[in-house]
């Protein structure tokens, strides 16, 4: 049996190269941001120096969105819309991971780290962007959820498996046959993915035989981008959704600051000991945040989100009065646990707050600024607690840490969720999200707009009368919920919303097994009985229905509310894509 390597036509390729790339990305993450600070706290490095190194390397996830509209205006079809930059990334990582090998030592050379851990995260966060533009535009509606869940997974993995063998190879063979081994790793990550192709027909190299499949899309123009996106920012409750995002990025930063000092110089904790309990409770913590899923729907995110940051305040303020507790060891592994498991838990409500918030054209792009505002809270944390962690008791650096909780849980009770009836302002469905968590982080793709069912662009609101629809940014298909369709009963509404090329609808009519944008249920080829040549398709679930260019005009050559009853189902019927 041959194996698909082309992500376009196998799920099962889809799902392992999901899994594979975000499994690289857990590789810094294990060794940056887990192993090394409590190898370096074992090494007598000072709180501050380390705070401020975290603080550093941090900031690249904080800017990642910035990589977006590169991906989209520079792009080499020939071998695909978005693989020249997952292996550009992915080259670029392991590069950056060899590089660490140059540190000759890095209780010494904290500048030096600095340099090259923010190198390393540049090429992953830039990878994180790649692979989630890839999967969003080849990825069925359907397939989502469970292409999210190997992608948590793997990311999951990825770190807990990474910190588990750092810590060990910081402690017996050093810093730089570290690096090594884990650019070995993501060399190997590499050329698994140099094997892999988007559609077929592809080319796999620049110099090799092949060609374009993918059409080129115009870029929209940044300035119209910037300025739709800034009158959505500014609203009250998007002000308010950012100061949360604010206040929980200090608390996650200063926390992840904190905990591996204190577990090495105050709880005697070795280096290979702290590694292995944050990737084990780690990975429990990424099964327990995935199963809130129910509960966020039930109670709503704002209310899960008050209960998860409660719950760390408590922590914090129990582990600042119980001093004389410290000497147990077993109290102390408790604590601890406890406190690894709580932050994927915290981080899922709070990326299910901002996801209810964004709907619609744009929603992507304020989801990926709410996220960038987090991690530079995230930064800001951690260089807080290197600024005052000289001077004060680690006591007094829990009860901090529980202050900052408080003033978190004061600016949450600000926020007002929008309706749970799972409609929108406008009455309209609300977007179907798909989140996962990869363990001490977020290892999600999200579209946020709806995705057009036959090219895979971003599909934009627009309004006539009232009646809002979806337009494919690029081939200008429109899809309309149910009810909308018989609302739009005039050739004026059709000159005013069908401004697509027939010839591009043309050619997208022959597009007709695929799946509802809406709710991933099976599509039914719909026929015109009179003019015995409009066809176009409606979802047997939801009863939303699909227009390609020119077939709106089409319709209303007669009164449409005529016209429509007597429309009937297709000879034909679509199937579900496998």
């Amino acid at each position: 049996m041959t194996i698909r390597l082309e992500l376009a036509a196998s799920a099962g390729t889809r799902y392992a190269t999901g899994a594979m790339m975000y499994f690289a990305q857990g590789i810094p993450a294990g060794l940056l941001a887990i192993a090394l600070p409590a190898w370096l706290a074992s090494r007598d490095v000072g709180a501050g120096a380390i705070a401020s190194y975290l603080a550093v390397i941090t900031l690249p996830w904080a800017f990642k969105l910035l990589s977006g509209p590169l991906m989209d205006r520079f792009q080499f079809l020939a071998m695909g819309r978005r693989r020249p930059w997952v292996l550009g990334a992915q080259l670029g990582l392991t590069l950056s991971l060899l590089s660490l090998a140059l540190v000759p030592d890095p209780t010494q050379s904290m500048g030096m780290l600095m340099l090259f851990g923010t190198l390393v995260n540049v090429f992953a966060a830039t990878q994180d962007v790649a692979v989630d533009g890839m999967a969003i535009d080849l990825t069925p509606v359907q397939e989502q959820g469970r292409l999210n869940a190997f992608m948590a997974f793997g990311k999951a993995v990825g770190w807990g498996a990474s910190s588990a063998v750092c810590g060990l190879l910081l402690v017996n063979f050093g810093f730089a046959v570290t690096g090594l081994v884990m650019a070995l790793v993501s060399a190997l990550v590499l050329c698994l993915f140099l094997r892999v192709r988007e559609h077929e027909g592809e080319r796999l190299l620049p110099w090799s035989e092949g060609a374009a499949v993918a059409e080129a899309r115009p870029p929209e123009a940044l300035g119209k981008q910037l300025g739709a996106l800034n009158r959505e920012l500014w609203g009250k409750a998007s002000i308010v959704l950012m100061l949360i995002m604010v206040c929980d990025g200090l608390v996650s930063g200063y926390g992840h600051a904190l905990m591996p000092i204190a577990a090495v110089k105050l709880f005697g904790f070795s280096t290979p000991q702290w590694s292995q309990l944050v990737a084990m409770m780690g990975l429990i913590g990424a099964a327990a945040a995935l199963a809130l899923g129910p509960f966020i729907d039930r109670f709503g995110a704002r209310t899960m989100l008050l209960l998860t940051s409660a719950m760390v305040g408590l922590h914090a303020f129990l582990l600042a009065l119980t001093q004389h507790l410290w000497q147990d060891t077993l109290y102390v592994r408790v604590m601890l646990s406890v406190w690894i498991l709580l932050g994927p838990m915290t981080m899922v409500c709070m990326i299910a707050l901002a996801m209810a918030l964004c709907a619609g054209s744009g929603s992507a792009t304020r989801f990926a600024v709410y996220m960038s505002i987090a991690n530079l809270g995230s930064s800001a944390g951690a260089k807080a607690y290197g600024l005052v962690a000289e001077g004060i008791s680690y006591t007094e650096s829990y009860l901090l840490l529980g202050c900052l909780v408080l003033l978190m849980l004061a600016v949450l009770a600000l926020y007002r969720q929008h309706p749970a009836d799972g409609k929108t302002r406008a009455g309209r469905p609300a977007p179907r999200y798909t989140t996962g968590i990869g363990a001490g982080e977020a290892g999600m793709f999200w579209s946020g707009a709806m995705r057009c069912p036959k090219c895979r662009a971003d599909m934009e609101m627009t309004s006539y009368d009232g009646v809002e629809i979806d337009r494919c940014a690029s081939c200008s298909g429109l899809w309309f919920d149910p009810g909308e369709l018989e609302k739009l009963r005039s050739r004026e509404a059709a000159a005013e919303l069908d401004t697509g090329a027939r010839r591009t609808g043309k050619r997208h009519d022959s597009i007709n097994r695929y799946n509802c944008p809406r709710c991933g249920g099976k599509m039914m080829q719909m026929l015109n009985v009179d003019s015995g040549q409009v066809w176009y398709e409606s979802c047997v679930s939801c009863h939303g229905s699909y227009l390609d260019a020119g077939e709106l005009t089409a319709l209303n050559r007669e009164d449409l509310s005529a016209l429509l009853q007597r429309l009937r189902p297709g000879k034909k019927a679509t199937t579900a894509r496998s």
